[in-house]
């Protein structure tokens, strides 16, 4: 099955290509119904490039109650808010869930997930997947900022903000208001029958859309990282995620070469016209370093990372 980065990074790039097609590019004002088309295309990416987004923020959080159910520490050293999360909070995305069941899974569903919640007061917890991002259809820019609070990351937006712009996907907009923006859009585009969105919009949402998975990933993979390795500062003496705990590696065509990049330094540490080489290395250092690795394609559109 693959996993929530491989099927946004799919998704993304498929829209990024789908954009540049004819048929969804406005012609001249007597091509009345090619317009009309074209509009209708344009409003259908619009809803289907949010709700992957929204996919990928759901699919996530559930790989980390994965991760974190195989970690070696207590569930009562788990941060305050996970533990509050994992218990009686999940109930509300249960029965959300539930509703959406036909009658005759209900049965199965809840017992699953109940014994997953009763595990948590035995050494060998098990997390529900549907611990976050599950008790309603669509997710909030608020669902995104709980999620990596209950992970001891301090002022979520921000930090996902600062990373952004570090890594050249964003300027000094707040990834919050982006998020809401877009979320107004797929809306628009859902539910006004007279919606037209701009092609230039969609195109932005692009760059829009891997900055928020990228920086929610990178924060939630670290704050993960720190409990599996029973980091004492972070598990018992609640020391906070920030940008400046995440070192940043890209991978970039520059002039005509392929350079890799450190933080937010402009001068690159290596350069070659071979991708493969420089890529296998990168993707090493980055490894042992515990670095977040991001790399560009020849256009400059995200085609791959990797958070250690």
């Amino acid at each position: 099955m693959p996993s929530a980065k491989t099927e946004l990074i799919e998704r993304i790039r498929c829209l990024d290509s789908s954009i540049e097609i004819e048929a969804v590019q406005n012609k001249t004002l007597t091509e009345r119904e090619h317009n009309s088309i074209a509009r209708m295309l344009r409003n259908g990416l619009a809803v289907v490039s949010f709700a992957s987004l929204e996919d990928f923020i759901k699919k996530r959080s559930a790989e980390a109650m994965e991760d974190l159910s195989r970690c070696s520490i207590s569930f009562s050293e788990l941060p305050e808010k996970l533990q509050r999360a994992a218990t009686y909070e999940v109930l509300s995305g249960l029965t959300y869930q539930l509703s959406l069941l036909e009658k005759e899974d209900k049965p199965s569903y809840i017992q699953q997930h109940a014994l997953k919640i009763a595990s948590t007061a035995t050494p060998n917890f098990e997390l529900s997947s549907h611990t976050f991002a599950h008790s309603q259809a669509n997710i909030s820019n608020t669902t995104i900022g709980d999620i990596l609070k209950s992970f001891n990351v301090d002022d979520p937006w921000r930090q996902m903000s600062l990373m952004a712009s570090n890594l050249g996907l964003t300027s000094a907009l707040s990834l919050s208001e982006i998020f809401k923006s877009a979320a107004l859009r797929r809306h628009k585009a859902a539910h006004v029958a007279g919606a037209d969105i701009p092609s230039t919009d969609i195109k932005q949402f692009v760059k829009e859309a891997f900055a928020i998975a990228i920086t929610f990933d990178a924060l939630l993979s670290k704050a993960i990282q720190k409990l599996v390795e029973n980091d004492d500062d972070f598990v018992r003496n609640g020391q906070k995620l920030n940008a400046t705990s995440i070192k940043i590696r890209t991978i970039k065509r520059v002039d005509g070469k392929w350079k890799e990049y450190r933080d937010n330094i402009n001068r690159a540490v290596r350069i070659s016209s071979d991708l493969d080489t420089l890529q296998r290395g990168a993707r090493q250092r980055a490894l042992q370093a515990k670095e977040l690795i991001v790399e560009f394609d020849e256009n400059g559109v995200v085609s791959w990372w990797q958070c250690q």
